[in-house]
């Protein structure tokens, strides 16, 4: 773990549980936020990986073709496609690792609260770089409703989402803190702050091994 005087926090639960209202909340209270969701579509950009893409997965992509037009293909053929799936995973997914391992390291000299939001912390190995992991938890309902709205996608498709992602269960249980998202926006809004502001002093006393759940 990075320590002090870095915190890096690690946030994660699965698509449309409301982990990146969470983060959007701590960054508002002064925390640095990156989304890793945001990091890989800017590996779309490159060319090699266009092409390694087509290769690896058999996906229509060319080197000209714009980010927004590769997305859509995944989200229409990934996540259905077990194959497909494979493929694009293969290929993106040791690359996100190998950038969390070098940003982690390159920010051990560095002073604040850093959060990593990711879905797939636990899928891709990556809670070892965090000093403590936070898992959000909803009904797979609500937040199947939710994702569905929010991406502007089929039911099917975040079904498919769902599937390809660890249990939620799971990830509570490998999860330092978990944050109960059972109520309103405002709700949730209100636990992350005062997750925020209670988690130092938590941290200082070492009350964070005990994976206690914020409902």
């Amino acid at each position: 773990m990075l320590g002090a005087p870095l915190m890096l926090w690690a946030i994660t639960g699965c698509s449309g549980s409301g982990a990146s209202t969470v983060a959007e909340v701590w960054k508002e209270l002064g925390a640095s936020v990156c989304s890793l969701d945001r990091t890989g579509h800017r590996f779309l950009e490159k060319p090699r990986v266009k092409t390694a893409l087509q290769k690896a997965a058999g996906l229509p992509v060319d080197s000209q073709m714009p980010v927004n037009e590769i997305r859509t293909l995944l989200r229409d053929k990934a996540f259905t496609e077990p194959e497909t799936l494979y493929g694009v995973n293969s290929v993106l997914h040791p690359k996100l690792r190998r950038w969390v391992a070098s940003s982690a390291n390159s920010l051990r000299s560095t002073r604040g609260v850093f959060v990593l939001d990711a879905a797939l912390i636990f899928e891709l190995d990556l809670s070892g770089y965090a000093d403590f992991t936070v898992t959000v938890k909803d009904t797979r309902k609500r937040a199947l409703e939710r994702l569905a709205k929010r991406d502007g996608i089929s039911r099917d498709s975040a079904e498919g989402r769902w599937r390809n992602q660890m249990e939620i269960s799971e990830k509570c249980l490998k999860s330092n803190f978990v944050i109960n998202n059972s109520g309103s926006k405002d709700e949730l809004v209100n636990k992350a702050e005062l997750f925020y502001s209670n988690i130092i002093t938590r941290m200082e006393d070492a009350k964070w091994h005990t994976r206690p759940e914020i409902s």
